[in-house]
């Protein structure tokens, strides 16, 4: 193991845990619980432990902003190396996306420099390790529908996400 360290976050609709190797998150775990979360992080970092790294409670601040509508973006240091460079590309257009817009998978794609290619920015955001901070929730289907999500609670919470940050935006 390469010294991973985590902590976690409960709100209204479920619990985030940052996981942190050094000075970059490795990986976000939406869940439902703080059972759920301790059971997958055992799962995928079965020597690592609880911490209280200060990237950790910086990353844990900046969350309890967001959910508290005081913050719109992140500028925590996330490691992206194991990523594909097509999942990167989609990444950063995907953080360009304004606090409670949303844009199509299609739009993603050609914001991305790969118009025809909805589908893989699909799978993309269904295996996206940095939900919340890249904001996978803000990307919807062509239809208007929420889609997918799969973090806490599925497509309850990412409509949830949606109505938060458009309530907030437009206050």
């Amino acid at each position: 193991m390469a010294n991973e360290q985590w902590d976690m976050l409960s709100f209204e609709h479920g619990t985030v845990a940052l996981v942190a190797r050094e000075d970059r998150l490795i990986r976000v775990c939406f869940e439902c619980s703080p059972d759920d979360v301790s059971v997958l992080i055992e799962r995928l970092y079965p020597q690592e432990k609880r911490s209280f790294q200060a990237l950790l409670q910086d990353g844990l601040k900046q969350l309890t902003e967001y959910f508290l509508g005081k913050r719109h973006s992140f500028t925590l240091q996330i490691d992206n190396d194991s990523l594909s460079a097509f999942a990167c590309k989609v990444q950063q257009a995907l953080i360009k996306v304004p606090y409670g817009s949303v844009v199509t998978y299609g739009e993603l794609a050609a914001m991305a420099d790969s118009p025809k290619a909805a589908r893989a920015v699909g799978r993309v955001m269904s295996s996206n390790p940095f939900p919340l901070l890249v904001p996978c929730h803000r990307v919807i289907n062509a239809d208007g529908s929420v889609g997918q999500y799969s973090a806490a609670h599925g497509s309850k919470t990412k409509a949830w996400l949606i109505d938060f940050e458009r309530g907030l935006a437009g206050a």
